[in-house]
Parts: C-alpha cells; structure tokens; sequence
C-alpha cells in the first residue's frame, strides 16, 4: 500500500513539473512576440494633433510706451519779473478762465500801476473844472470830450498795468503744474502754472521710422490700469519726425471718465497696428530650429513632412504665413517635435 502511495505522489510531482515546463515555453514564446514602441509606431505610426490651415483676419498687436499729457493744455506764464506775493491754487484745482491764479509783490522797478492810478485821478479832477467851465461857455463841448477820451485810454492802460501785476488763467479747466512758490521770481515770460482739460488725456509716444509705418490714424488703443482696459485711438501721426531727437511725435486720445490717467503717469498701450488676411495657423504649429521657422504638414500619404516657413503677422493665438504654406494644409500642433521625414503618422483627436 505504502508503494502505490509513494508512486502516486511521484506521478503527480512530475505531472506538475511537466505542466510547469509548458508554461514557461508558453511565456517565452509571449515574450518573443512583444514589440517595442518604435516597431508598433513604425506600423501605426507616430501620434500627432493636428489642424487645416486657413486664411483669416489677423490683427497686429505693438505695445508702445509714452507719458500722458492734458488734452488743450496751457501754460500761464509770468508778466513780471518780481517776486510772488500770493499763489491761489495748487495742483488739481479747477479754474475757469481769466481767474486769478497768482499775484506779484510791487517793486520800485513796477510802478506803472501806481502811476496809471496817479495820472487817472488828476485828469478826473481837470475833468470836472473842465465841465464847470464848459456850462460857463468859457471851453467847447469838444475839449471836454477830448479829455474823457484820454481818461477812457488812461484807464484801460491801467488795467493792463493791473493785469501784469496778476497771472490769470489763460483757459478753464484743471491745474497739473504749479512751478514756483511765494517770495520766488519766475522771471518775465516764465511758465508758472500748467493747465489742462482732463476729461480727455493724450498719451505721447516717440515711434522710430521703422515703426511709424504701423500708425494709422484712428487705431484702437488700449491701457491696462489696476486691472481695468481704458480704450482710446490714434489720434494724431506727424508728417515728419523731431529734428534734435529724430522720433515721431505720435498722439493717442483717451477718453477719462474719473479722471484715472493723470498727466505725467507713464504707460504702455497696445495699437491695432494693422489687419492682414491671408493663411494662418496656431502659434504652436511653429518648430524654430538653427535660425530657421518649420511646421511639419501630412501628406496624401499620411506621411510627415517638413516645411519651412516665412512668417507673418502674431496674435496671441495665431500666426500668419506669408509663403510655404497653402490653405488647407494638415499641419501638426502636438507631436510634431518627434517626427522624421517620411514617418507615417497616426492623427489623434
């Protein structure tokens, strides 16, 4: 009994043995028929994204840099060359035209007031004795009216004597500059107040000649401010350029609801520079390598193919191409990086 035991337990022992043995074969022979990754993609092919390229309309997008100014802006300047006896305004006041910003001490070298007050005065008294005369018959009518005229011219040399010794504002609106203080001296014909209409504001750019050729007039242009877009437009391009410092003058206009562009502020905006139409396809389509700009295209074929390009105008989305491509062109967006020549590609959604 114990030998038929021992020779069933052996029997069984090489059984397993034998079906182990099968098994390992089995996964050898598994083993010898996995690919690699290059073998399945050189049969597949190599997985790619991709789009059609298309004619559309882009826009030209430049960022410029300039300092913003007061829309009619205006300098008060002085009459006089003597110190300043009171200053009435400071920087953000509103004034309206003729109003008094400032006034200057007299000195012995600025009578003309004084003197026009003086003279006044006695031809008023000669006046008065002249009528007494008149209605006595002892002088004409006309000596009497000779007289008032010189008084009338007399007077109105002393309000222009009176104005001299005051700075008046040349136009309403805001002050932006306040130049001088009590007790200094501008000087005659020296600027002292700066003022401008804020409810519009220009934002002055200097543009070289190689980019004065993007400006049109009436171009959107937009400022990002604390988060907020303010829209404006081109609003003046000059026919020439500065002599001393060879740039272009080039004004934008902004409307300024709230007044938030204050004049001196620094800022960029962006100008729609130009529109073009004419073949496009997404920026990351573009494969730059040893100076030269590529997209990779599938063929009829399904194969990959290489073409380099001339680009054209940006956007953030998009690029124009302005030869080696055609409309219609299946160009790679994903996947591109690995191709070769000639790869068969497996387009992927």
């Amino acid at each position: 009994m114990k030998t038929i035991t021992k020779s069933i337990i052996t029997i069984s022992a090489l059984s397993l043995l034998l079906a182990g043995c099968g098994d390992a074969k089995k996964d050898a022979k598994s083993e010898k028929k996995v690919s690699t990754i290059e073998e399945i993609q050189k049969v597949n092919g190599k997985p790619a994204r991709v789009v059609k390229a298309a004619t559309v309309k882009l826009t030209d997008v430049r960022s410029f840099s300039g300092t913003i100014e007061g829309s009619q802006q205006t300098t008060a300047t002085a009459k006089l060359g003597d110190p300043i006896a009171k200053v009435n305004v400071r920087v953000g006041s509103k004034v309206r035209k003729d109003q008094v910003l400032a006034e200057f001490v007299f000195t012995g070298d600025n009578t003309a007031y004084q003197q026009a007050q003086a003279n006044i005065a006695m031809q008023e008294k000669s006046l008065n004795r002249l009528k007494e005369v008149q209605a006595k018959g002892g002088v004409s009518l006309q000596d009497v009216e000779q007289l008032e005229t010189q008084i009338n011219v007399a007077k109105m040399q002393m309000e222009t004597a009176r104005r001299a010794t005051l700075v008046l504002a040349p136009s309403s609106g805001t002050i932006t500059e306040v130049k001088f203080k009590v007790g200094e001296v501008p000087g005659v014909g020296g600027a002292m107040f700066t003022i401008a209409n804020l409810d519009k504001v220009i934002l002055k750019l200097n543009v070289t000649s190689s980019e004065i050729g993007f400006f049109k007039k009436g171009a959107k242009a937009t400022i990002e401010l604390n988060g907020e877009k303010l829209q404006g437009e081109v609003s003046l391009i000059p026919l020439a350029a500065n002599p001393i410092t060879r740039f272009f003058p080039v004004e934008v206009t902004f409307k300024n609801k709230g007044q938030k562009l204050l004049p001196g502020m620094y800022l960029t905006t962006k100008i729609d520079a130009r529109e073009v139409t004419g073949v496009s396809v997404p920026v990351e389509a573009i494969v730059y390598s040893n100076g030269v700009n590529s997209v990779w295209t599938v063929d009829s074929e399904g194969k990959a193919k290489r073409k380099i390009v001339q680009l054209g105008v940006q956007t953030k989305t998009d690029i124009q191409i302005k030869d080696g491509l055609s409309e219609g062109d299946v160009v790679m967006v994903e996947g591109q990086n690995r191709m070769n020549d000639g790869d068969k590609v497996l387009i992927v959604e």
